[in-house]
């Protein structure tokens, strides 16, 4: 989405500008909504890289970059593994990942911030991911599954608190790359044998973007 931004400006540029469309370009840059394509597809080749590291074609199986069938969402990584399936959205965000309750005396409203903003949408954003693939996997699959889908929040260059642990909002993991290297290399109860069935099942059904 990124270059295809950035190449229909460049084009609008040198049809309308012709000779002097270099200039304009060299001068100016991309508006903030094409930058922020291009700063979110960092974080998720970055994510994308390092689970690679940890993919051993058995026991730990990640996909990239798969198409949500229905919707116009994309899943940035799944990862399948003894501990079960989890669905990973990778941030590139700048600023100190916290947890606060913005509630009252006697109410809890617990919200997600980056620096000074406020980024509980991004728990919701995931959910129809996770929709998706709780329905690729199937009702009977869900019903064996335990855990059945568990949805992470990855913030790729976000700041933390020094005795910073990964933390749950409504139900999402909210932590950094080598937190969720740690909880995907977990042991869990599912066989390497079930783990290649579930991913190449994940595979069929959620093609790749």
């Amino acid at each position: 989405m990124y270059e295809c931004l950035h190449e229909r400006r460049e084009k609008r540029a040198r049809e309308k500008l012709g000779r002097l469309s270099g200039i304009y370009l060299a001068l100016t840059d991309d508006p903030q909504s094409t930058r922020a394509w291009g700063v979110g597809s960092s974080g998720e080749r970055r994510l994308g890289a390092y689970l690679d590291t940890l993919d051993d074609d058995e026991s730990l199986i990640i996909l990239h970059d798969r198409r949500a069938p229905g919707t116009r969402a994309n899943i940035d990584h799944l990862a399948i593994s003894r501990a079960g399936v989890f669905v990973i959205d990778a941030k590139n965000y700048t600023g100190k990942v916290q947890k606060i309750d913005r509630g009252g005396w006697f109410s809890s409203d617990a919200r997600l911030y980056v620096g000074r903003r406020d980024c509980t949408n991004l728990v919701a954003g995931i959910r129809k991911q996770v929709e998706a693939v709780r329905n690729a996997l199937g009702p009977a699959v869900i019903a064996e599954l335990s855990p059945s889908v568990t949805s992470v929040l990855c913030f790729v260059d976000a700041e933390w608190s020094l005795f910073a642990r990964p933390f749950q909002l409504e139900g999402v993991w909210v932590e950094w790359s080598k937190s969720l290297g740690e909880r995907l290399r977990a042991p869990g109860p599912l066989t390497p044998e079930y783990v290649q069935l579930l991913a190449r099942k994940l595979a069929a059904a959620l093609p790749a973007a």
